[in-house]
């Protein structure tokens, strides 16, 4: 079956960082989504990343014009199967360097060319947006 058919895996229960402070929650969750990026695992990316995250590929360029988008829950997993997982990232090294502001209950963070967001709902954090 085609990666791009394969249904959306249920998510697993939260992982426990998942509800910790943000100083604490959220390198954990850039550092849990790129383990499951190189280890091909679809339920936990689920419990990663919230129902309306997105990831922007800006294609090396300052123009937005050319960006692309995946939106949604449901197309970052495909992308994961059919992008990430045949040719996966490196491994960060710890402890990360992520440069993070919080804001009640958003989040911003910066990893070299990476730039994260985060939001906090139902009592925990969840990947929103991975721009590159």
């Amino acid at each position: 079956m085609p990666a791009s058919l394969v249904p959306t895996p249920f998510p697993l229960p939260a992982p426990a960082f998942a509800a910790l402070p943000a100083a604490d929650a959220l390198p954990a969750l850039v550092l849990a989504e790129r383990d499951a990026s190189r280890r091909g695992d679809l339920p936990l990316l689920a419990t990663l990343w919230a129902a309306d995250a997105r990831i922007v590929d800006s294609r090396g360029t300052a123009d937005p014009g050319d960006d692309y988008v995946w939106q949604g829950r449901n197309a970052l997993l495909d992308r994961y199967a059919i992008a990430v997982f045949p040719a996966p990232p490196p491994p960060l090294e710890e402890p990360l360097a992520l440069d993070i502001t919080a804001s009640g209950d958003m989040a911003t963070a910066t990893l070299g060319v990476d730039r994260w967001r985060f939001v906090q709902r139902d009592g925990r954090w969840w990947l929103l947006e991975l721009a590159y």
